[in-house]
């Protein structure tokens, strides 16, 4: 697999993610949808020698990087060459602990 197809799958991912999200609606009063537009935040991007780390956010934070639209609980998601699915993470450690715990185990939580 190279950056594209990775790219492509973690896209594919967000999309359906992203329906989810705006489907949820809620009961309060007054609730309007933020119709989220989540995308890969490219500039975030890290290669390392078993594929990639790939950072998400809502598209109007990543262009205005205006903490309103920031999302919460979006964990940075690997993607191995070797493999077709994707590697979520956490956000309770900083993203070496989960590529480093991957790299000795395979599983991002398993120290």
């Amino acid at each position: 697999m190279n950056i594209s197809q990775a790219r492509d799958l973690v896209n594919q991912y967000l999309q359906v993610e992203e329906k989810k999200v705006n489907e949820f609606g809620c009961a309060l009063p007054n609730y309007v949808n933020p119709n989220i537009k989540l995308v890969i935040d490219e500039k975030h991007t890290k290669t390392h020698d078993f594929g990639w780390v790939f950072y998400f956010n809502d598209k109007k934070f990543i262009e205005t990087n205006n903490w309103e639209y920031a999302l919460g609980g979006n964990a940075p998601i690997i993607v191995d060459k070797a493999r077709t699915d994707l590697i979520h993470t956490g956000t309770a450690h900083p993203i070496e602990y989960y590529v480093n715990n991957y790299l000795k185990n395979g599983d991002p939580f398993k120290e």
